[in-house]
């Protein structure tokens, strides 16, 4: 018998082994998916899809023929020379180290080594059937089954590993992250069975990678956050980043109308974009965590007066594009109530103010600094009679602290902010009477015709009737906390405190009272981290006496006297 029978019997045998026993085998329903690429498609009513994906590519079992016909087909074998010597010149047998060895004159195959690669799969649904008419209820999923053993190449939802910690907690957003040197994954798409009465089908996005997420979510916090809107635009303010890195590439697309069931899902946010909205995204230091980090902020403008919208942070990563999660923000009704910030003095300001609908919003931005910038000179004065480097009056704070806590007090009392009345706390006709004492409230309070604590915002802009979100009274706190005794600096206590301030409280179960966190503010901060505001029982909606504030504007008479 030759030896090139033999070698071709070898080699049929081996690409038949490759093939139906040690390759990648998938039925002729199975799609097989690339590494780092999103694939697109659509699902209808009762159906199942099947994928596969090898993580040494998507068509392995060729690579693996090409590189037996490759070894049997090569003019010398590579780990025997005719002159018995191996490839370093040394004498003896030279043994190929990746995939072969010789025992008693076979050929067999030695495993490859395999590092522990891991698998980030997503799956997100960009649309789905429409109901008929009568139905109520929560329109249902498609789901997704996996299988990482190949005796089971066709999961279902009878038939897979879905123990496998498959994350389905984000509506319309499924993930799954598996490891522990898996080289293959067999996935199954399955869609419910509907009923009479519904029309169209499911589509969605399935994309798998052994180094990234293909969509990438990121926690809200750790992105952005809502600044504030007024009847037009919005103002959003992105995480962090360190100023002598690339800057971040992000956006906002702005939508209505996004199914619930598809809440978390960037190709379903597409199909609902909000009309005729731009956006601008400029470095700003507001905000920042030290002199070494810049922000973005992100300036929506067009929107419409009244309307609600969901805002999603669009952040873009190596050609990846990731979301965070969404914000619901309402638009002002009160045109009087309108956005400022980037102001040179009172650099924390970023909310909207009561003023004249129709004058220049930048010539408003900078009278309203220059008037707290007229009033705080006086402090300026005063604190400079106090020999700062040579006299201590704390052990924690200086005058650099005094400076900055009563220029962001004086800011915010000078500069109030603008707010929509509160509307949706729960009625005392739904609720206890000890249920309704421990609601949280909104620090609020509406400001009639000339009735503004700062006289000079009626006398310049005239803005009618508007409604006040109080200073926070830790605003108060750290100017007792951080100033000289000698400046008398006193804050007002119990009801009279809660005329003149709001209190910091957080509510994310809204059937128990309305939303509260940072972006929706119980108080205005302006800007200090919610970490050390004070969350306190006490209820601050009270009716406001005409005497606002008098307690710390006695220390600006006192500074007037000098």
């Amino acid at each position: 018998m030759s030896f090139s029978f033999i070698t071709a019997t070898a080699l049929t045998i081996v690409i038949f082994y490759l093939i139906y026993g040690g390759g990648s085998v998938y039925a002729q329903s199975t799609t097989p998916l690339q590494n780092n690429q999103i694939f697109f498609t659509n699902v209808t009513s009762g159906a199942q899809q099947h994928y596969y994906f090898n993580t040494q590519g998507s068509s392995a079992a060729a690579q693996n023929i090409k590189r037996t016909i490759s070894y049997f087909t090569a003019n010398t074998h590579p780990g025997y020379d005719d002159d018995n010597r191996n490839r370093d010149g040394s004498s003896g047998n030279d043994i190929d180290p990746t995939f072969w060895s010789t025992t008693s004159g076979l050929l067999t195959k030695r495993a490859p080594s395999l590092e522990n690669t891991i698998i980030y799969l997503t799956l997100t649904s960009c649309s789905q059937p429409i109901p008929p008419p009568n139905y109520n209820g929560e329109i249902p999923s498609i789901d997704i089954y996996l299988s990482t053993v190949n005796t089971n190449k066709l999961p279902g939802p009878t038939n897979h590993q879905n123990n496998n910690t498959v994350d389905d907690t984000l509506p319309g957003r499924i993930s799954w992250q598996g490891g522990d040197h898996l080289t293959e994954l067999w996935i199954g798409v399955a869609a419910p069975t509907l009923t009479p009465g519904w029309t169209g089908e499911w589509t969605y996005e399935l994309a798998v990678s052994t180094t990234q997420w293909m969509h990438p979510f990121y926690q809200q916090n750790d992105t952005w956050t809502l600044e504030d809107t007024d009847s037009n635009h919005a103002l959003f303010l992105s995480a962090d980043y360190l100023s002598n890195n690339n800057r971040p590439n992000v956006t906002a697309l702005l939508t209505q109308d996004v199914p619930k069931e598809l809440k978390y899902s960037y190709c379903a946010a597409k199909l609902h974009p909000a009309p005729n909205y731009s956006v601008n995204v400029t470095d700003t230091t507001r905000g920042r965590i030290d002199d070494n980090h810049l922000r973005q902020q992100l300036m929506i403008s067009n929107l419409t007066q009244g309307q609600t919208y969901q805002a999603y942070m669009i952040k873009q990563d190596n050609a990846i594009t990731g979301i965070a999660s969404p914000l619901d923000i309402q638009m002002k009704s009160d045109p009087h109530c309108r956005m400022i910030y980037d102001l040179d003095f009172c650099d924390d300001v970023a909310y909207s103010v009561p003023t004249d609908p129709n004058q220049d919003i930048w010539n408003i931005t900078r009278s309203y600094d220059d008037q707290v910038k007229e009033l705080f000179a006086p402090f300026g004065t005063a604190l400079t009679q106090f020999n700062c480097n040579s006299t201590q009056y704390s052990l924690v704070r200086n005058c650099d602290d005094c400076y900055r806590d009563y220029k962001r007090w004086l800011c915010a009392v000078t500069i109030p902010r603008c707010t929509s009345s509160t509307t949706d706390t729960p009625t005392s006709a739904s609720l206890s009477d000890n249920q309704e004492e421990l609601l949280p409230t909104v620090g609020t309070r509406d400001v009639t015709n000339g009735s503004s604590r700062n006289p000079w915002i009626d006398e310049t802009y005239k803005p009618s009737g508007w409604t006040e979100l109080l200073p926070c009274i830790d605003l108060c706190y750290h100017v007792v906390q951080s100033c000289p005794p000698f400046l008398q600096f006193n804050c007002p206590e119990g009801d009279l405190a809660a005329q003149q301030y709001g209190y910091w409280k957080t509510q994310t179960n809204q059937t128990k009272g309305p939303l509260l966190d940072i972006n929706h503010p119980s108080c205005n901060r302006l800007n200090v981290n919610e970490s050390i505001l004070v969350i306190s029982d006490a209820n601050p909606l009270l009716s406001l006496s005409s005497f606002l504030l008098v307690s710390c504007m006695g220390l600006v008479l006192y500074i007037f006297s000098l």
